[in-house]
This record gives structure tokens, sequence and C-alpha cells, in this order.
């Protein structure tokens, strides 16, 4: 009867958690991270390698893997899998969040019975499970995303269980304690480097200096065994290590240095203001331990060694948590491990104190959990209005995108809609977004289930097809020239940003997140800077058929020498005998020098290339000092053969020295690409 008792008390809180957490929302079409843990998921569950490891974040991507490759069976689409999770993106991350928050559910009840069962008491059960309410940041996240933070939950759950497991063992020497400890902690690191100080606490609270040892050696093949997907990754992990360290922005960015302390205090002071149950218990932990030292006697503190070293190591990982996160504080959820301590930490003060007391007083300090849970029922109600704005927040926003989304194919449907990129909330940029953080695996795929998303890279300054630039005339030839900005900018300085970059835009109408412009285009420097009006002044055309006598060079239409008689083939020409070959990796072909160039000259450089070459481009850059630098993306065309067209648009800088341009082709792929038919026209 006691553990059915038990059981009905204990599965109570899971059950609210698991309730609210599936009826909750997320931002519709949201891209970071969400996108990039689907289709990493999915790269790994097609036998591909990741593409995006900075948390690293790997036990996300293979639980994803797992979860979309089952998910994909029990569907019968009778589609592949890559075309069935890129053609229902919202409906897989879906599966994904609240597939995690019913592992999490599970979590806590298990968390609950098992502590109670252990310690005999049903309250400190009660209390592990409800402290998480405390946090604002850990319900609203375990709720909705798809991100480490989820299994960061869950890695701190174990963690508890397993400090409770060593703290009721008979034989904490056992072998199995730095092992399991170690496996752990390799989870964690793999999931996200926040949980790096959580390493702490079983290093302070192993017997042993064997044991201890045991376990950090054990960290080691336990990171690489939840890293393999990302092992190509090494070296670009511990790059973007080193510059979080040696940097003071946030991601490795800013000026070089350890930490500016002026941000650094700041960011502690906002961190305590945010962050007050985290501080509130840190502090009370810290009160108990100095009390205990000095007011108990040192028989009492022998006895005690297991509660204190567990509480000291814990309240030694949350504040080196706090202390790392200051060093690049801009979001709540990177204390994460920390905050889902603080209910263990209650537990441990709560055993420390009572570790010190006669048995009379034992029995009126037990109303202090029940007391314990009450006050922290109570705190956690008053985060309801918090959750509530949240979770208002999230459904007007996807009712808003919904309506613009509407109003669009409603009232524009007759323009072209080209995507604010990297931010606006719809399919395309999603994908995008995910597809760039996981190398570009999906680019082809993508290709063919949306032929026509089109974006604005504010970063690259250009019209884009998934990964291909497209000129503006060729977006207008092959579009039209009634055009749409979709989905920002939002700010006067993001406006700012985008009409320097040469598009005059009018805003036809805004809503919660998004903006939907008009692009001038008879206005925009963008489109009249590159759109010609008149023939070109000048004509290059090359096939390579025409070699000098000596067979030293390849010469253009007229006789004269066009570049160097090497690398070329008759293996697999697109016209007459003869293309370039570029046959290794980092290949390099055709370096044609054109000469007499001028500031506001502009010129359609092109070439044909084999089919699936995306890793190789044709690359024009200055031959002096000044470091002018273009190389196309992807290809604007295909012919009936499978060749894909390369092409470069280039308006000359006033600032450009000099009077050449180098113009070549580079291979950065594994496997052979042949080229041929090139093609230069100055405007």
């Amino acid at each position: 009867m006691a553990k059915k008792f038990r059981f009905a008390f204990l599965v109570v809180v899971p059950i609210i958690f698991l309730v609210i957490g599936l009826r909750f929302d997320r931002t519709k079409f949201g891209t970071d991270p969400e996108s990039a843990y689907l289709l990493n998921g999915l790269n790994i569950a097609t036998g591909k390698a990741v593409g995006h490891f900075d948390n690293p974040g790997t036990t996300v991507q293979m639980y994803s893997a797992v979860m979309l490759r089952v998910t994909h069976l029990l569907r019968f689409s009778g589609k592949d899998i890559e075309t069935d999770v890129l053609s229902n993106t919202e409906f897989y991350i879906e599966v994904l969040r609240k597939g995690h928050i019913g592992i999490n559910a599970l979590i806590l009840f298990l968390l609950g019975f098992v502590a109670s069962s252990m310690l005999g008491n049903i309250w400190i059960g009660l209390l592990l499970q409800t402290a998480p309410f405390l946090s604002v940041t850990l319900i609203e996240e375990c709720f909705t995303k798809v991100a480490p933070e989820q299994f960061l939950f869950t890695a701190i759950a174990v963690l508890i269980l397993l400090l409770l497991k060593y703290y009721t063992s008979k034989n904490q020497s056992h072998k199995k304690f730095p092992l399991l400890f170690g496996l752990l902690a390799g989870f964690g690191l793999a999931t996200k480097m926040t949980f790096l100080p959580i390493l702490i606490i079983p290093f302070v609270v192993l017997k042993g200096q064997k044991n201890k040892w045991l376990y950090v050696a054990a960290i080691f093949p336990a990171f690489i065994l939840f890293t393999l997907p990302a092992a190509k990754g090494y070296l670009h992990m511990a790059y973007w290590m080193v510059n979080l360290g040696t940097h003071t922005g946030t991601y490795g960015q800013g000026e070089a240095g350890f930490i500016d302390f002026a941000k650094y205090f700041s960011a502690l002071v906002s961190i305590a203001k945010i962050n007050k149950s985290l501080i509130a218990v840190m502090l009370l932990s810290a009160l108990s331990l100095l009390l205990f030292w000095f007011i108990v006697g040192k028989q009492k503190r022998q006895e005690s060694k297991s509660e204190i070293s567990i509480l000291l190591a814990v309240l030694i990982s949350q504040f080196g948590s706090i202390l790392l996160v200051a060093k690049h504080y801009h979001s709540n959820h990177y204390l994460f491990p920390a905050l889902s301590l603080t209910g263990f930490t209650l537990v441990f003060i709560y055993l420390l104190i009572n570790k010190s007391l006669t048995e009379k007083w034992k029995k009126v300090f037990s109303f202090t959990l029940p007391a314990m849970f009450a006050i922290v029922i109570g705190f956690s109600l008053m985060n309801i209005p918090y959750l509530s704005m949240a979770y208002q927040g999230y459904r007007a926003s996807n009712l808003s995108t919904d309506e613009t989304l509407a109003r669009l194919e409603r009232d524009y449907a007759g323009y072209v809609k080209v995507y604010y990129y990297p931010i606006s909330f719809n399919e395309y940029s999603s994908l995008r977004w995910g597809n760039v953080y996981s190398r570009l695996y999906s680019s082809d795929k993508l290709l063919e289930l949306f032929p026509k998303a089109l974006f604005f890279n504010m970063q690259e300054k250009s019209f884009q097809l998934w990964e291909t630039n497209i000129p503006a005339m060729e977006l207008v030839k092959k579009y039209g020239d009634k055009i749409l900005l979709v989905g920002g900018p939002l700010t006067d300085y993001e406006l700012k940003a985008v009409e320097d970059c040469g598009l005059k835009l009018k805003r036809l109408f805004d809503s919660r997140v998004q903006a939907v412009f008009e692009i001038d285009k008879e206005n925009s420097e963008l489109f009249t800077g590159i759109v010609h009006s008149t023939p070109p002044v000048w004509v290059l055309q090359n096939d390579f058929e025409n070699i000098s006598p000596d067979g030293q060079w390849i010469l253009d239409g007229n006789g004269e020498r066009f570049c160097k008689n090497e690398n070329l083939s008759s293996d697999k020409p697109r016209s007459g005998k003869n293309a370039f070959i570029l046959s290794y990796t980092d290949s390099y072909a055709m370096p044609y020098e054109l000469k007499d160039v001028k500031p506001g000259d502009s010129y359609e450089i092109s070439i044909w290339k084999t089919a699936n070459s995306k890793d190789a481009f044709l690359v024009a850059t200055s031959v002096t000092s000044e470091p002018f630098y273009q190389q196309s993306s992807g290809y604007v065309e295909t012919d009936d053969k499978g060749w894909e067209k390369a092409k470069l648009d280039i308006k000359i800088p006033d600032w450009f020295k000099g009077n050449k341009l180098k113009v070549y082709l580079w291979n950065h792929g594994s496997g052979a690409v042949w080229c041929d038919d090139f093609e230069i026209k100055k405007y």
C-alpha cells in the first residue's frame, strides 16, 4: 500500500509537466536551433556527417536521427526519409520536441520515486520534482525548443540519481561509481560545454585519489563516444573553444582578451537579479555549511562528511557555472545546469542539518521538508503569469505568421516572394538555416522540392536560389519584376543596412514578427547597376578548341594567347573536343588575366561545369594587394546534358586599384570536375 500511495503522489507533478508541455507552443518555422538539429539528425539518419558541433550538441543530433527514423517508418509515407522530413519539417520538429518532453516527464517521475525510495521520505521526491518550476528559464526551454537544454535537464536528473545512489551505498569505493560519473560527464559535455562546471561534483565527492583520476580518465572516451558523428570537426571544435576563452565578445567575437571586467561585473549583477531563487538557495547552502562547520563538534562533522562534500561540491559547481556564463552572458539558458540543481541543493541542506540534530529535534525538523515543498509550490505559482505571457506570445506570433503567409498568397499572388535571410519566419528560411548548419548536404533535394525558394542574403548582399547567387538581371528575367521582400528588416537600423546594400524598399505592411516590402526596382542601385539595357561593349568566348602550333597555349577567337595549355582534357567536353579538368581537391585551371579593368565597369563571367559540382568555383580576384575577390555560388541554369552554368556578375568598385582581374577555376571538392564554354561580357 505504501508503494501505491507513493506512486500516486509522485506521478502528479510529472503529469502536470507533461500536459502543460504538450499544450505549450514554440516559434513556428524557428531557425535557431531547431532546424539545425533537425537537419543534422537527418544527416546521421542517412549516413552522413554532421555540420554543426560548436555546442557540441551531438547527443541531440543522435536523438533526432533515431526519432526521425522511427517516425518515418511509422508514417508509411511511401517517400524516402530525406524527402519526407524536408517536406514536413514542422511535423518532425514537433515530434522531436514533444518526444523529449515525454522523456523528461518520465525522468521527473523516476527522480521523485527513486529518491523517495532511497531516502525513505516522499517529501524529498516531491521537492526534487517541483523545484524545476522555480525557474521560468528551465520550464520554457524544456517546453519550447529542440535544443541541448532538454538533454541537460535529463543529464542533471541522472546525475542526481547517481549521487543519491553513491550517497546511500555501503561501498562508495566501488569502481562503478567513477566509471558511471565519467560516462555521464562525457554525455553532458557532448551535449553542451556549459556542463563543464558540473564535472567538479564527482571529482570532489568521490573517495580516494585513484577513483578521482579514474573518473577523469573515463570522461575522455565517453566524450568521444557521444561526439563520434562530429569526429571530423574536432579541430574546429577546439578552435571554437579557444576563441571563446580568448575573446571578450559573445561566440568568440570581440576584442582579444580573457575578460572585459566592466561587462563581467555587470553580467554578474544581471544574473543575480534574474535568478533570485538560484542565488537564494546558493546563499542558504553556503550559510548552512558555515554554521554547521563552526557550531557542531568535530565528531558530527566527521559523521557528516558525505553530506558536506556533496553540498560543497554542488555549491562550487553552481558558483563556477555563474562565473563561466558571466564571461559571455546574453541569455539565461546558459545557466541550465546550475538551475537544474536547485532542488537537489535544498534536499542536501535538509540532510546536512538533520544529521546534526538529536532524535527529539529530528522529529520537529521533519516538518521542514513539507514546508520547503509548500514554499517551492508558492514561488512556482508566482511564475504562472510569466509562462502564460510566453505561451500567449508564441501563439500570437504563430497566428501572425500564418496570417502574413495567407495575405501574401491572397493579395500578392502575382509577385515574386524573396525571403529575408538569415532571419524570417517561413518554411524556406527555416530549411535553409538548417541546411547551412548541416554541411549543405540537403541542397540538391531542397532545390528539387522547392525550386522557387528565393532569398535576399544580408550577409552576402545578394539574391539567392538556395545556395546559388542569382544576379539581379537573372532574377528579373526568370521570375518577373514585381518583387516582394518578406520577413524583414524590422528595425530602422536593419532597414538602413538593406538599403546600403543597394535596395530601395517600400513598406507594404507589418505583422507581429515580420515586415513585408515591395522592392522599388527602378530606384535600387542593385538593379540599376547590373541590369543592362544596352548590348555588351565587348565579348570574349572560348570553347578551348584553338591551340597554338607549339601546343603551349590556348588561343582566343582572334588567335591571341588566352591561357596556358594545362589541365585540358578530351575525356568529357560539353562542346567540341576539349574541356578543362580539375581532377583533385584544391586543383586550379584556366588562369586568364582580364586587362583594362576600371572602376565602374560591369562584367558577366560564366562557364559550364559538369553536374553535381557544388564545390567547384569560378573565381575573379585582383592581382594587386587590394582584397577584391568574388567566387561563384551554385549554378544559374542547366542544359539538356546536365551541365551547370556558373556565373559571376561583377561591378568594379570605386576603390579598385590596378587595371587587371585574374579569372580562374578552382575545385575544392574531392571529385573530378570538367569545365567548358567560357564567356565574358563587358558593359
